[in-house]
């Protein structure tokens, strides 16, 4: 999934290991490896997600590279634990619960408080409800000068004003999307991107409305294609 589309919506990285009944591998040792490589894919989660979502945060730290360095190793060692718990509930492995519990903003802010100054931590709940209209409409330019580069400058803005629009939950909702399933994610986005259509067929015609579907497509096709490698049972 291209990183546009994890500000939004990030999955659990749950792959296949290899590891079939009949390996020689003893069981103790397989289980080792697993968790090693289910924390390593944690990891890389968090890490995109915490450059996507906190990047220009951390980019405007006061101090050395050192503290900056330590300040984004707290951000990914818990972003790494939602999605560790996320897909552990999936597997009936953690409660819903505690995925709730290490999902919330007060979490995240009492393992970062220590490390922050007071303007800093004022910045940090500034952006509690994610990145702002104008950051995630630059993420998805990105993806939309790629897919659609025959769209007018006029068009791309209503695409993309269009797209925020409609993918980002408000109010009881986005409070109420912390407790959706994996699946149950995907379905509400995929209504969105639906929505999104729908909107911009009463408004463009001809090439340029086809400019747009085709990068509706491919952010339909991105989401499937994530949703597809953290099914665990794969």
């Amino acid at each position: 999934m291209h990183k546009n589309l994890l500000v939004l919506l990030i999955f659990p990285i749950w792959l296949s290991h290899g590891y079939g009944q009949g390996s020689n591998v003893p069981d103790s040792v397989r289980a080792m490896i697993e968790r090693s490589q289910a924390g390593d894919r944690f990891e890389q989660t968090a890490r995109m997600q915490v450059s996507v979502q906190f990047g220009e945060f951390l980019a405007n730290l006061s101090g050395d590279e050192q503290r900056t360095a330590q300040i984004e190793a707290a951000f990914i060692e818990v972003l790494s634990e939602r999605a560790q718990f996320s897909s552990e509930v999936t597997t009936g492995q953690s409660s819903p619960a505690d995925l709730q519990t290490v999902s919330s903003y007060d979490y995240l802010r009492a393992r970062l408080a220590p490390l922050l100054s007071t303007a800093e931590l004022a910045v940090l709940d500034s952006q509690r409800n994610g990145p702002s209209d104008a950051q995630l409409k630059n993420d998805y330019a990105a993806e939309l000068s790629r897919t659609s580069p025959g769209l007018s400058e006029t068009n791309r803005e209503l695409v993309l004003d269009t797209l925020i629009k409609r993918l980002r939950p408000v109010g009881a909702a986005a409070s109420a999307a912390g407790q959706l399933s994996v699946d149950e994610l995907v379905a509400q986005q995929i209504r969105s991107l639906i929505q999104v259509s729908e909107e911009l067929q009463a408004q463009l015609t001809g090439e340029q409305l086809q400019q747009a579907i085709n990068f509706l497509n491919q952010l339909q096709s991105n989401l499937y294609m994530n949703r597809s490698m953290s099914d665990p049972a794969q």
